[in-house]
């Protein structure tokens, strides 16, 4: 193939490929889209004042989720059953709902009026995971509840990671006092002492920190 005939080619091949991809569905969209479809299907908890207001939020969110429940005052215990939980939030809120300012089970999106505004104070007391302003749209609501469902997942990740790094470093601790107590008891060194936990652990098909915890644990009953 000469130069010129190479050249044709080339131009061919990539007009092609640019028509491949203009006709492919972009990646963004197609998870945007998957997205949508998920959030179509969750139910919405909205503690919200039953007032114009809070009927055009429930209006608007019902053009985004499927099931929708309107409830007030807000429940005093955690509501079950539901995968989002949008509330009107101010401090008489807060006070009258402490888990929205502790460890709550779903995504909590706090709704606050527009013009008037919150206190930044009632915002750090809370624990909410987005944030929206009425009058809102359809899109900002989806937008706040996808926000939401990613803050939430991250902090029950960070949550499990924290709560196994507190398991560790206790049963490290308790490896260290088991071993205390074999140098005391058995006149052993530090290595010797763990060789000797590692030696019953093995005997007894446990782990060193369950033994370790046994023996701190019997240790302590004694002393």
């Amino acid at each position: 193939m000469n130069d010129r005939a190479l050249h044709h080619h080339s131009r061919a091949a990539s007009a092609d490929g640019r028509q491949r991809a203009s006709s492919a569905e972009p990646r963004a969209t197609r998870h945007s889209g998957a997205g949508q479809a998920d959030l179509r299907q969750a139910t919405v908890l909205i503690a919200h004042p039953k007032d114009p207001q809070g009927t055009t939020l429930m209006q608007t969110v019902r053009r985004v989720v499927s099931t929708v429940e309107v409830v007030w005052p807000v429940p005093v215990l955690p509501p079950l059953g539901f995968d989002y939980a949008i509330v009107a939030l101010d401090s008489d809120v807060l006070l009258s709902a402490p888990w929205l300012s502790g460890a709550p089970p779903l995504p909590i999106v706090a709704v606050v009026d527009g013009e008037k505004g919150i206190a930044p104070e009632v915002l750090r007391l809370s624990n909410v995971q987005a944030i929206v302003a009425t009058p809102c749209q359809p899109a900002a609501i989806a937008a706040n509840l996808t926000l939401a469902r990613s803050v939430f997942s991250y902090e029950r990740r960070m949550q499990n990671k924290l709560a196994k790094l507190e398991e560790t470093l206790h049963a490290s601790r308790q490896i260290e006092q088991a071993k205390l107590i074999v140098m005391q008891q058995r006149k052993l060194r530090a290595n010797e002492a763990y060789d000797y936990l590692r030696r019953q652990a093995m005997t007894k098909q446990m782990s060193v920190a369950a033994i370790s915890a046994a023996l701190v644990d019997a240790y302590g009953l004694i002393d």
